[in-house]
């Protein structure tokens, strides 16, 4: 195992919960057990949290039982969340390691039989933002929720759809399609810290960044504007809160466990999207997948091989040894549903939750962005990305010979020192081991693949509001 991976595997497998603390998440630790994980505590969610009544802006005076057992659950919820996003965040990240280290042997022995140099992954830069984060979170929380803020539901019916004059209004809105009023929350994280001084000894320069991004309670529809990604050198300290209020709905009509349930189920819910600190670098289905591509495209062009079509025979033998390895890991699964996912975040990158909600609620909120609501699951075989589905269809069919037939061509045009065209050779080895034309074989791939695909479409289920606490009719 080269040295950059191993260290940066102990660095992390070597974090370790205590109160409020980092045990050996700044030094390194010996050996590569797994993590053994120790209770913590965050005291920011320790107390009160205040219930604010909207309508007034001052404290909530009412006696709705709803209100105040959520409130009084509300920093368990909110502390349980915290505790499982750290514990979660370490085990994906030792996951991804683990699996870095399986795909760097497999890959290392399988390009090896094609005559190419050895495999490495350059994980030199890898995983510094996501430790500097998981410090943040074991420290203390991102998120500092000064106040829920409770609304009078029957009263918002009698005057929908008008608003009430209050500044926290501004977080709600009469629903005319629906019939129903809905909440949101909107946040912006900052981010800015200087950096380090230069190899010449001064100093560098001041980064900043922030990440807007808001949230409809009730539909879970929202969207995300990142300024600019998170340098590598991120420290910890870097993180500026993040203030919000939470607002509810309640009813005296309607103020039993069903409702109660509700608002703690949509609020753990709502919590999955807006608290990601890890989107700072992808989204959280999408961090550290797609086969380590890069590396792979980068040791094939490094290699002597006798094709003269390269910049178009590289990528494709890289993304296929790249999948090869992937289906064997992990499943062709995995490349399916990341290519769904990933076509619908490339559609609407500013969508968050299940789709995009720009929650232009008042007067000089402007936000932009384009919704395509559907990822159609199709390739076209004559592009390199539908290409790949070929290829991947081939050997899903044709198995080991497939890869040899490739491999033994390649060694043999080595051996002569004569460049053939690459594509040309990969359709008829196709067509050699099919015993079909090229053309109905990339038909059929393409139908195949193509179901696979529309299997993996991205369908999540949006809770709903009880429908007698959240009618518009009197």
């Amino acid at each position: 195992m080269p040295a950059p991976i191993k260290k940066h595997a102990i660095l992390l497998l070597g974090l370790t919960l205590t109160t409020a603390l980092v045990v050996a998440a700044e030094e390194p630790a010996g050996g590569d057990e797994v993590v053994k994980m120790e209770p913590f505590n965050v005291t920011a969610y320790h107390g009160k949290i205040p219930i604010i009544d909207g309508f007034t802006g001052k404290d909530y005076t009412g006696d709705n039982d709803v209100v105040f057992n959520f409130a009084q659950s509300f920093n368990k919820l909110l502390l349980g969340y915290h505790k499982k996003l750290v514990l979660d965040e370490i085990k994906h990240l030792q996951f991804r390691i683990k699996l870095g280290k399986e795909f760097e042997r497999e890959m290392g022995k399988l390009t090896a039989a094609f005559g190419f140099g050895e495999f490495t992954l350059d994980n030199s830069k890898w995983l510094r933002r996501e430790r500097a984060i998981i410090t943040r979170l074991i420290r203390e929380p991102f998120f500092k929720i000064k106040s829920l803020v409770a609304w009078d539901l029957d009263r918002l019916n009698k005057m929908a759809p008008k608003k009430p004059d209050s500044k926290y209004a501004s977080d709600i809105r009469f629903n005319p399609e629906t019939g129903r009023w809905e909440r949101r929350v909107t946040t912006r994280w900052d981010v800015n810290f200087f950096n380090n001084r230069n190899r010449r000894g001064k100093w560098g320069n001041a980064f900043a960044t922030d990440k807007t991004q808001g949230l409809n309670l009730d539909t879970h529809k929202g969207f995300h504007y990142i300024e600019r990604g998170l340098p590598v050198d991120v420290p910890s300290t870097a993180f500026q809160e993040v203030k919000l209020t939470y607002p509810i709905f309640y009813s005296d009509n309607q103020a039993g466990e069903k409702e109660l349930r509700y608002l703690q189920e949509t609020f753990i819910a709502n919590l999955y999207f807006i608290y990601d600190p890890f989107s700072w670098m992808a989204r959280r289905d999408t961090r550290f997948r797609g086969g380590f591509s890069p590396d792979c495209l980068e040791h094939v062009q490094a290699q002597r091989i006798y094709v003269d079509d390269r910049d178009w025979f590289d990528v494709v033998l890289s993304r296929f040894l790249s999948d090869v390895i992937t289906i064997k890991l992990q499943g062709a699964e995995e490349i399916y549903s990341l290519h769904m996912l990933s076509k619908r975040l490339s559609e609407c990158p500013r969508a968050l939750g299940v789709g995009l909600d720009l929650l232009n609620w008042n007067k000089g909120e402007k936000r932009e962005a384009i919704d395509k609501p559907e990822a159609e699951a199709r390739i076209s075989p004559t592009s390199p990305g539908g290409f790949r589905y070929v290829m991947i269809d081939a050997h899903q069919r044709l198995g080991e010979p497939f890869i040899e037939k490739i491999r033994s061509r390649l060694l043999a045009q080595k051996e002569i020192r004569r460049p053939i065209n690459g594509r040309a050779m990969l359709t008829q080895l196709i067509e050699e081991l099919s015993g079909m034309p090229y053309d109905e074989f990339a038909r059929r791939a393409e139908i195949t693949q193509e179901t696979y695909l529309a299997q993996h479409k991205i369908n999540r289920p949006t809770p709903q509001p009880p429908a007698a606490a959240n009618s518009g009719k009197d």
